[in-house]
This record gives C-alpha cells, sequence and structure tokens, in this order.
C-alpha cells in the first residue's frame, strides 16, 4: 500500500504533463475563436454583396419601367437577373482551365450544375414586388421592392457549434416613373358685383374720357376726363393672362381644362368644364358687373364640378394622367346679400357656407387659390381661411396686383404642366 500511495503522490508533484492537458483543452476554443473570426468576416462581405445585388435588382427594374417602357413582368425578371449576376463569385465564364479533357469536361460540368442549383436556390429566396400607382402630378409610378435571403455555410471550424448555415436577408427598394404626363383641370370663380363696376386707379390712355362709377354715387355714372379702368375690365384682362399662360404651356388642349362661374347675389349659371381656354375666356369677357355678393352656391358648385368622376375619366381618357384641381376664387367685397331682411344673419350664413366647401376642397386634394381685390376685412378674412395655405392667398389693393396675381397663379399652375410634359 505505501508503495502505491506514494507513486500517486509522486505524480501530483510531477507538473511534466500539464501544459500538453492545458493545451489538450484550451485548443479548441482557440480554434473556435478563429472559425468565428473567418465567419464573421465571411458574414459580413456576403452580407455587404447582398444588399448591393438586390440594390441593383430595385434600380434595374426602375430605370427599365421609366426608360424602356417594360411591362411589370418583364421588369420583375430583369431584376432577378441583375440579383443572380451580382452575386456569382465571378463575372467570368463557370468553365474550368483544362476543360478540353475527359477531366475537365466532367470538371466544367459539376462546376456549371453547382452554380444552376446556387442561382436557383438564390431565386428561390428572392421576393419581388412592383407595386403601380399613380402621382398627384398624373405621372404613373410604381413602388418597387426586391428582397432576398441567402444561406452562407459556416467554415469547419465552427461548423458543429453553430449548425452549420447563417442566413442573411436584404431588401433593395426604389421608385420607377413611366410617364411625366400631368394635367389639370381649373374653375374660375369670379365676383362680378355691382362694386366690380367701380373704377380703379389705372386711366385708360384709348379714349379721352367716360362714364365712369364710384362708390360714393353708386349706381349712377359720371362723365370723367381722364377714363378710368374699371375692376371688372381689370379682371377680364387678369384672367386672360392666366388663361394665356396655361394656353401656352398646354397649345393642343390634352392636358388642361377649365371653366369659371360668376355671382353677385346668386350664382350665374356656371361655365362647363371643357379642354383648353377658349371657353373660359368667353364667358369671363361677357360679364357685367351688378347686384350685391353672396358666394356660397357659386363657390360650391365650382367644388362639385371638379368632385365629379366623370371629370377625373376626361383626363384619364386623353391623356391618362389624373389631373391636379384648382379653384382660384375672387371677390372684391364681402357677403353682403340680404335676403327676406335677414341682415347679418344671412351674410353669415354665406360666409359659413362658402367656407364649408372650402375646407371640402381642401381635405380632397382640390387646390385654392383666393384673390382679395380691394375687398374690406370680412371679405379678406373668408379667403384667408379658404386659401389652400398663405402662399395661395392674394390681396391685391391696385390693378397692377391684381394682374400680377392671376400671373403668379397662372405661373404656378402652367410651370407644372411644363416641367411634367416636357
Amino acid at each position: 500500500m505505501t508503495g502505491i500511495f506514494g507513486m500517486f503522490e509522486r505524480s501530483l508533484h510531477d507538473r511534466g504533463g500539464n501544459i500538453a492537458l492545458m493545451a489538450a483543452m484550451i485548443f479548441p476554443v482557440v480554434l473556435f475563436g478563429a472559425g468565428v473570426a473567418i465567419d464573421t468576416t465571411n458574414i459580413v462581405l456576403q452580407k455587404n454583396r447582398l444588399q448591393a445585388a438586390v440594390d441593383s435588382g430595385a434600380l434595374a427594374a426602375a430605370s427599365g419601367l421609366a426608360n424602356k417602357h417594360m411591362s411589370i413582368d418583364d421588369a420583375k425578371k430583369t431584376a432577378r437577373d441583375y440579383l443572380v449576376l451580382a452575386m456569382r463569385t465571378s463575372t467570368s465564364s463557370a468553365v474550368p482551365d483544362g476543360a478540353t479533357s475527359a477531366a475537365g469536361a466532367a470538371r466544367a460540368a459539376e462546376a456549371s450544375a453547382k452554380q444552376a442549383k446556387a442561382d436557383q436556390a438564390l431565386i428561390d429566396n428572392t421576393l419581388i414586388s412592383i407595386n403601380p400607382k399613380t402621382l398627384q402630378s398624373g405621372a404613373k409610378a410604381y413602388d418597387i421592392s426586391v428582397g432576398a435571403t441567402l444561406a452562407v455555410e459556416l467554415n469547419a471550424l465552427t461548423h458543429l457549434f453553430e449548425g452549420g448555415v447563417v442566413n442573411l436577408a436584404a431588401t433593395g427598394k426604389s421608385e420607377g416613373v413611366s410617364e411625366t404626363k400631368n394635367a389639370l383641370s381649373m374653375v374660375l370663380v369670379l365676383d362680378r358685383s355691382g362694386s366690380m363696376a367701380w373704377k380703379t386707379d389705372t386711366t385708360d390712355p384709348s379714349t379721352g374720357g367716360c362714364y365712369i362709377y364710384e362708390e360714393s354715387y353708386w349706381p349712377k355714372a359720371k362723365w370723367n376726363v381722364p377714363c378710368y379702368v374699371s375692376k371688372i375690365d381689370t379682371l377680364k384682362k387678369a384672367v386672360k393672362s392666366l388663361l394665356t399662360q396655361l394656353k401656352t404651356a398646354d397649345p393642343n388642349g390634352d392636358y388642361v381644362r377649365t371653366s369659371a362661374v360668376s355671382y353677385n347675389n346668386a350664382q350665374d349659371a356656371a361655365g362647363t368644364l371643357a379642354w383648353g381656354t377658349a371657353s373660359t375666356e368667353t364667358y369671363v369677357n361677357a360679364l357685367v358687373a351688378t347686384g350685391g355678393t353672396d358666394s356660397s352656391d357659386a363657390f360650391t358648385s365650382a367644388y362639385r364640378d371638379l368632385s365629379k368622376n366623370s371629370e377625373t375619366q376626361a383626363h384619364a381618357q386623353k391623356s391618362g394622367a389624373v389631373p391636379t384641381k384648382y379653384i382660384v376664387f375672387m371677390t372684391d367685397g364681402e357677403n353682403n346679400y340680404f335676403q327676406n331682411k335677414t341682415g347679418d344673419a344671412q351674410a353669415t350664413r354665406s360666409d359659413d357656407s362658402t367656407k364649408f366647401y372650402c375646407d371640402k376642397a381642401r381635405d380632397d386634394g382640390i387646390k385654392v387659390f383666393t384673390v382679395a381685390f380691394k375687398a374690406p376685412k370680412r371679405g379678406q378674412t373668408l379667403l384667408q381661411g379658404c386659401a389652400t395655405d398663405a402662399s395661395y392667398y392674394f390681396q391685391a389693393e391696385k390693378s397692377e396686383d391684381l394682374v400680377a396675381a392671376f400671373k403668379a397663379i397662372g405661373d404656378k399652375a402652367s410651370s407644372l404642366v411644363v416641367r411634367l410634359t416636357q
């Protein structure tokens, strides 16, 4: 027994095998760490390659839709082709060197089959969606998404610990626009009340004198030298400037539809939305200033005409575009037609009704320009509240201000047409 215990004691004090034992314990950990480092580098590389590949596929589909007018199915095939090509390890031939021999031919066939299998696996794990839409400008566009999953095999050092495969996912997105058409529908809501007959501060050099109207002796006229341009004639000049810009932008009447509706103490018969500007110009040139002011029915009529499905369909049938819709609302006064002697209550109802449909227009995406021409405070307040935003409201105190306001409206509307139809 003493001999046995002696041997055991000596083995405890003998450290000659400790290094080998520690090495045997640590070596797998070192190998695993090295394997993880190698796999981490490879995973980052493959993730970047996959992201670049799906991005290239999405952009290729967008380009095909925009420039080559591809169908959606063709665009999807193009995206897949770009994705597969980008993920191949090399764009060179898959046939290895020495393929002329029987052994080489066998290796070539094996490499080709392996590449085909990898390509098919990538295709099977790729989802491509192309969703058509119509922009507010009328352009046809497509939201494109290319998503792919790639299985990356781990190396032998970490295979046993991690299950052998890591799945990577990436998504590329883009937007393709296949048409750049734009269209618009515009209704002018114009005040022709009696105060629109009053003179402006602009003289008319074309004649030595004329009968003019002023607030102080309205509704009588007075001969005056020099002659002054009336507010209604200034309005006609301003509208002509706007319509001329629209006609210049769309000389063939393919994208622009216009009409007008005037009002005094009641709505006049409304014009009909039609291609081009000619009928609207004729309507406006025939306006005569008389009566009181009640904008509610005229504005409501404009809103309803623009909201009809038939108006959108008219553009769809002619150009395939969805129109931007506008109301241009102008007054030189305030709602003051007191029916049945109800006084301010009727004026308030007219304001409220007008504002109600201004809000509906805004909610429905109809843009509302408003122009106050020498209007009193309540009239200005109504128009400020009706405008789409502050940039759509104009306050004109002089004749040139009114013409400038309508010119600015024409610039904004016609520049959209020119920019998107060239």
